[in-house]
């Protein structure tokens, strides 16, 4: 009986100190990563235009209107995960609900270029680049 209740015990002290261990070694596993660099699309790393940037939320301002060489600060909005496309410009990034979807870009030619959302499948508005 006494033997009995050694051995539960015993085995209740392993179990513990495997649950400590396991805890401890998944925390210093997770300091140990570094966050990744942050990266934008090549588009958004052309240089800064002389006219200044243009913000603009979609699909509330539908229709943005910039000269080109212009830097457009452009943030897409989605009340349910989806990928935002700029359509003629080859631009594709995540769009989440409650979190910032944003893409900074310019305008390399002028032309009308759609924004879509593709999974929902529908337009959300349009870039109207003039020279």
């Amino acid at each position: 009986m006494r033997g009995r209740g050694l051995l539960i015990l015993l085995a209740t002290s392993v179990v513990f100190l495997g649950a400590l261990s396991s805890l401890r070694s998944s925390t210093e596993k997770r300091n140990d990563k570094q966050p990744a660099p942050a990266t934008e699309p090549a588009a958004a790393k052309l240089p800064a235009a002389a006219a200044g940037e243009i913000s603009a939320v979609m699909p509330a301002d539908s229709r943005v209107k910039i000269k080109a060489g212009q830097r457009l600060k452009l943030q897409v909005r989605s009340a349910t995960p989806d990928i935002a496309l700029i359509e003629g410009l080859g631009l594709s990034f995540p769009v989440e609900p409650g979190l910032p979807s944003e893409i900074t870009l310019v305008a390399p030619n002028s032309g009308r270029f759609d924004v879509a959302l593709e999974i929902a499948g529908r337009k959300v508005g349009t870039i109207i680049v003039s020279d």
